[in-house]
């Protein structure tokens, strides 16, 4: 048995039978079931953060998470050569399928939920001292960017396939930039961000398949990034996510907007700034910025697949997303 990895198991106090490394993880046998160790590249002050969320939201009734094991000092982490490494139950189940329209609900229903029962009096989180993320700022600083790299790529005279593929659809682009941009403007975005921080509201951040485990319960993992925002953000990740992965066989925007408010109900003021958060063209921004920063004498072959994947999507969004009303 791994000498260090037990000591860090007995430092949880736990009593260790059998460990097995998988990737950057290690599986741990316990007397008390199987648990998952793993190293963070997060402060042991984020971890306290994240911890006091879990211990709200398994207080308002949401115990669908990967629940922080605490140390023998009572700290849910134990630091070892400066890494903080954190314990939690192993759930073994199903990666959720985005293709599965029952996976997919199952989800939506799921981060209803989460967001609904995080907000609320939480007497160990102290927002006077958290800032709360400006997207406007975020994304006037994308569109900066998109028209350098145009500047950049006018002045040259022998252009690659990937460089002729943006300019061809700069002006596409950059043009729903703005308009979202527009649209964040007139309808005060930054009103939401003193409602997150007046109720608490905690975004995920990280909603991907493997973090969403699916069996008799659904179970959401890997809260290390969540944040203080307003749930939208979540929602609009998850739809673009939605977008990106969907086949023939999808739900309707007006479904997933149903299913979700059955849960966390979604004023119709914020549908416009839902429309804009999803129209802005925040992956062809960061791809065409890899490209930029990476480029060698050949294009990589992940960077020009995902240049090709959201120029076939380009149109099935924009009709997607034309079925927000507002």
């Amino acid at each position: 048995m791994d000498e260090f990895t037990s000591t860090l198991v007995k430092k949880f106090n736990f009593k260790p039978k059998y460990i097995r490394r998988k990737k950057y993880m290690y599986i741990c046998d316990t007397d008390k079931g199987i648990k998952v160790i793993r190293p963070v590249n997060h402060t042991p002050e984020k971890i306290l953060f994240v911890h006091n969320i879990k211990q709200h939201l398994i207080k308002q009734g949401f115990n669908q998470l990967d629940y922080y094991y605490t140390s023998d000092e009572n700290l849910p982490y134990v630091i070892n050569e400066d890494i903080v490494y954190i314990m939690t139950d192993y759930i073994d189940l199903e990666e959720c399928d985005l293709s599965n329209k029952n996976h997919t609900k199952k989800t939506i229903e799921l981060l209803a939920k989460f967001h609904k029962l995080s907000q609320g009096n939480n007497e160990q989180i102290n927002t006077n001292n958290i800032e709360i993320f400006d997207i406007k700022e975020l994304f006037n600083k994308k569109i900066d960017n998109l028209k350098k790299m145009k500047k950049q790529v006018s002045k040259q005279k022998n252009l690659s396939d990937f460089e002729l593929a943006f300019i061809k659809t700069f002006d596409y682009f950059y043009k729903n930039g703005v308009q979202s941009l527009e649209i964040l403007d007139k309808y005060k975005c930054e009103d939401l961000n003193k409602r997150a921080k007046k109720n608490i509201m905690i975004c995920h951040n990280k909603i991907k398949e493997e973090n969403i485990l699916i069996g008799e319960k659904v179970y959401l993992t890997q809260f290390e990034n969540i944040t203080i925002d307003h749930f939208i953000y979540d929602l609009a990740s998850f739809i673009i996510r939605y977008i990106k992965k969907h086949t023939e066989d999808y739900l309707m925007l007006e479904e997933i907007l149903i299913t979700y408010s059955k849960i966390n109900y979604i004023d119709g003021n914020i549908l416009p700034i839902l429309y804009a958060l999803i129209k802005f063209p925040n992956r062809y921004i960061d791809t065409c910025k890899s490209f930029f920063e990476r480029k060698r004498t050949f294009t990589p072959i992940s960077i020009s697949s995902d240049l090709e994947n959201i120029l076939q999507l380009k149109d099935f969004q924009e009709n997607y997303i034309s079925k927000i009303k507002y």
